[in-house]
C-alpha cells in the first residue's frame, strides 16, 4: 500500500526526506515507469485515502481484466450500474451492503445522476487509522485484489445534504471479485465498524483501478501578515484577492481571481469570480462560454501563477535573499570598523547601543533569510510545473459579449471552483478545500440564480 510504504521509507530513509516531498517523488517514477500503468477505469472523485500500488504479477493483463459482459455482474446484483451512475466511467458496483438506493419507476424512467462527496467532521476520524487498519488486512486475509478505500459520502446530483452520509467504498480489480467473495468481505467489514461503534455504515465494492494521474497537489497556503515574515514573498502562494491565476493549457495568459463568493445561503460551495477572458482567453479560446454542469464532463483546469508569475515570485525570493546577504556583509563591516576601547577601559553606552544595534540586524538579517529559504524550498519542490498549481476549474464563463443594458457595459465573467485536497496527520485523512478557511468563511455574498439552475459541482 502506498500510504504505507510512504511512511516506512519516511521514517528509514538515511536522505531525510519529508512524506510528502516523497510521496510527490513516488508518484513521478510511476508516471515515468517503463512498465505502462493499466487503463483507469474509473477514476475515484478524490485522491484514495488508501491506495496498492499497481499489481503488475497478478497473472492478468489489462485485456483480461476487462470484461465487455454487461449481466456479468447485474444477473447477481441487479443494481450494479445505477448505484454510481454519472460518476467519473459509471463504475460498476459488485455488491453493497444495506437497503437498496432508490431508483425511479415506471416505463421511461431513466437512472439518478449521483455525486461522491467528502466526509467532514465524522466521529470515525479518530479511530481512521485503526479502522483503515483493520479493513485492509481483512481484505488481504480473504485476498481480495482491492485498489483502494474511501469513506466517502454520496448525493444525488444538485442536492446539498447527502442521502448517504458515509460510505466504505472500497474498489477492487474489475473481474476479480465474485458476488459471494464480495458479501463475505463486507460482512467481515461490517463486523469491524460494529465494534468500533458505527454499524449504520454500509460497504459497497466498485470495479476500479488507481492510477496516479498526478503528483499530490498542494493547497494555497495561508496569509496572516500581521504574523509571517515575508507577507511579501509568500502573498502570491496564498488566497488573497487578487490571486494571479491562468488556465492550465495556455499559462501564458494570466489574469487575477476578484471576489470569492458562496454560491447560495443554503450550499456552502465557494467559488471564485474573475473574468471570461481570464479563464478562457479569446486566442485560445473560442467564444462560446463554458457550463460544468456534470462532474463526467472534461474539466478546464486553473492554476495558481502562470509562467511569468511563477518566475517573478521565485525570482523576487532569491533578490530578497541576495539583498539581505549583503546587508549582512555591511553590518557585519560596520561592526568590525567601530572602535574598541583601550585594554582596561570600558566602551562607552552609546557605541555599545551601537554595536548591539547592528548585531541585532545581522540576526534578524539571517533568521529572515532563512524563512524565505524554506518558502523557496517548499515552492521549488511542490509549485515547481503548472500541474501542481492546479486550484480548481472552470465552472462557468459566460461568452464575451456586450450586454444589452442601457450603459452596454461588457458582459465577461466566470466562476472558478476550488477543487478539494488532501492534508494527512496522524490519524486520519481529511479534506480540505484549496483556500484557507478564514478566507472564505465569512463570505456572505450568494449566487442565487446558480443555486437554482447553474452548473452542480462533483
Amino acid at each position: 500500500m502506498l500510504y504505507r510504504v510512504i511512511l516506512d521509507l519516511a521514517s528509514n530513509s538515511p536522505l531525510n526526506l519529508d512524506p510528502d516531498f516523497l510521496e510527490l517523488c513516488l508518484a513521478t517514477f510511476e508516471n515515468h515507469s517503463p512498465v505502462p500503468p493499466t487503463s483507469t477505469l474509473v477514476s475515484s472523485p478524490e485522491a484514495s485515502i488508501l491506495a496498492k500500488r499497481y499489481v503488475y504479477g497478478s497473472g492478468k493483463t489489462e485485456e483480461d481484466i476487462v470484461v465487455s459482459d454487461p449481466f456479468r455482474l447485474t444477473k447477481y446484483y441487479p443494481a450494479a450500474y445505477k448505484d454510481f451512475y454519472g460518476l467519473p466511467s459509471n463504475p460498476p458496483c459488485v455488491y453493497k451492503s444495506g437497503p437498496a438506493w432508490s431508483e425511479r419507476t415506471g416505463p421511461e424512467s431513466y437512472r439518478i445522476i449521483r455525486e461522491a462527496r467528502p466526509v467532514y467532521d465524522h466521529p470515525i476520524a479518530d479511530q481512521w487509522h485503526v479502522i483503515g487498519t483493520s479493513i485492509y488486512e481483512s481484505l488481504d486475509s480473504q485476498t481480495v485484489m482491492w485498489t483502494s478505500i474511501d469513506p466517502v459520502a454520496f448525493a444525488e446530483e444538485g442536492e446539498v445534504k447527502p442521502f448517504c452520509p458515509l460510505l466504505m467504498w472500497i474498489g477492487v480489480y474489475p473481474a476479480s471479485l465474485s458476488y459471494d467473495a464480495a458479501i463475505a468481505a463486507a460482512e467481515a467489514i461490517k463486523k469491524i465498524l460494529t465494534q468500533a461503534g458505527f454499524p449504520e455504515i454500509e460497504v459497497a465494492f466498485r470495479e476500479s483501478v488507481v492510477t496516479r494521474s498526478v503528483a499530490p497537489v498542494p493547497k494555497l497556503l495561508p496569509f496572516n501578515p500581521l504574523r509571517d515574515p515575508v507577507p511579501e514573498l509568500l502573498k502570491p502562494f496564498t488566497p488573497t484577492l487578487g490571486l494571479s491565476i491562468a488556465p492550465l493549457k495556455t499559462p501564458y495568459y494570466e489574469g487575477t481571481g476578484a471576489l470569492y463568493l458562496r454560491v447560495s445561503s443554503a450550499n456552502k460551495r465557494i467559488v471564485l469570480l474573475t473574468a471570461a477572458h481570464v479563464v478562457r482567453p479569446p486566442p485560445a479560446f473560442a467564444n462560446t462560454g463554458v457550463s460544468r454542469r456534470h462532474n463526467i464532463q472534461a474539466a478546464e483546469e486553473i492554476i495558481a501563477l502562470g509562467g511569468d508569475g511563477y518566475s517573478k515570485a521565485i525570482t523576487s525570493m532569491l533578490s530578497a535573499i541576495g539583498d539581505l546577504a549583503s546587508s549582512i556583509d555591511i553590518w557585519n563591516d560596520n561592526v568590525a570598523r567601530l572602535p574598541r576601547p583601550a585594554e582596561g577601559e570600558e566602551e562607552d553606552e552609546e557605541m555599545t547601543e551601537k554595536r548591539q544595534e547592528y548585531l541585532d540586524l545581522v540576526d534578524k538579517a539571517k533568521k529572515k533569510i532563512e524563512k524565505i529559504n524554506k518558502l523557496h524550498s517548499s515552492v521549488t519542490r511542490f509549485r515547481t510545473t503548472p500541474a501542481q498549481r492546479t486550484i480548481g476549474f472552470v465552472l462557468h464563463a459566460e461568452p464575451i459579449a456586450v450586454s444589452d443594458g442601457p450603459h452596454k457595459f461588457t458582459r465577461d465573467w466566470a466562476l472558478v471552483e476550488p477543487v478539494l485536497y488532501r492534508s494527512r496527520d496522524q490519524s486520519c485523512d481529511r479534506h480540505i478545500v484549496g483556500m484557507s478557511g478564514h478566507m472564505v468563511g465569512n463570505a456572505t455574498t450568494t449566487l442565487p440564480d446558480m443555486a437554482k439552475s447553474g452548473p452542480s459541482g462533483a
